[in-house]
């Protein structure tokens, strides 16, 4: 009877789980139409308008570009060592605990 209500609590939680990642998910939007091309905004041709635009992007994004690099070199911490002996424990675990119900059973 204990073994049942601690499978209804899972099952519940991972019903949980699956409803916040449903309704969770980012709406796509709808009736967006993208702008026409324009050939003179300003005075400016549309040549001088993208060099302006990607001179200045170039220097705003700087900074995100150094930041995307230091995310991309990853070296292996303490942290991601013991969290990877934490999840062969637990794999292990949950082995030790199929077998333990097969052996009661039996």
């Amino acid at each position: 009877m204990k073994e049942k209500r601690h499978l209804a609590f899972w099952v519940a939680g991972a019903f949980l789980a699956l409803l916040i990642c449903v309704f969770a998910a980012p709406v796509p939007a709808q009736n967006q139409t993208p702008a026409a091309p324009v050939e003179k905004v300003a005075g400016l041709d549309q040549q001088a308008l993208e060099a302006t635009l990607n001179k200045v992007l170039n220097h705003q994004l700087a900074p995100i570009r150094e930041m995307v690099t230091e995310l991309t070199i990853h070296q292996t911490s303490l942290t991601d060592i013991l969290g990877g002996i934490g999840y062969i424990i637990g794999i292990f675990g949950i082995w030790a605990y199929f077998l333990s119900k097969k052996r009661q059973v039996s």
